[in-house]
């Protein structure tokens, strides 16, 4: 008899493997990483949450738990406000601080948006000569 180089059935995904998995996604890891540490392929817990309702199921609920846990992890600033929809005090401020920094920015430019508006500039028909074409003319025009 020949020794195994990895062929035939792969091992099953055992029922401690499977609590394992389910305790990561748990406490905020994401699926691949879930997998990666665990030493099994990325696709064989999705394999098998097709074929195991009960699996599926506490899969889909550690990944609800799992998200709430990442969210948590995030620390309160403007990023927390204005993505996550978080109306605590401290991300409110920090909104309110980003806002007017960015406005007092936009107002303090080098050139004033208004001192920029309406500017003519003068036809230049040095290069176009007039009966060269129509479009060369009107681009000389527009310019």
């Amino acid at each position: 008899m020949t020794a195994s180089r990895g062929r035939g059935r792969p091992t099953m995904f055992e029922p401690a493997a499977q609590a394992a998995y389910i305790d990561l996604l748990r406490h905020g890891a994401r699926l691949g990483e879930a997998a990666d540490q665990l030493g099994i392929s990325r696709t064989t817990p999705t394999r098998h949450a097709r074929t195991d309702p009960e699996f599926a199921a506490a899969v889909k609920d550690a990944r609800a738990a799992g998200a709430k846990v990442r969210r948590e992890g995030v620390p309160h600033d403007e990023y927390r406000y204005n993505v996550l929809g978080c109306r605590c005090p401290d991300c409110g401020l920090a909104a309110r601080l980003g806002r007017t920094a960015r406005r007092t920015e936009a107002t303090t430019a080098d050139e004033p948006p208004a001192a920029t508006a309406g500017d003519v500039r003068p036809i230049r028909l040095e290069r176009a000569e007039v009966g060269e074409s129509l479009t060369s003319f009107l681009l000389a025009r527009a310019s």
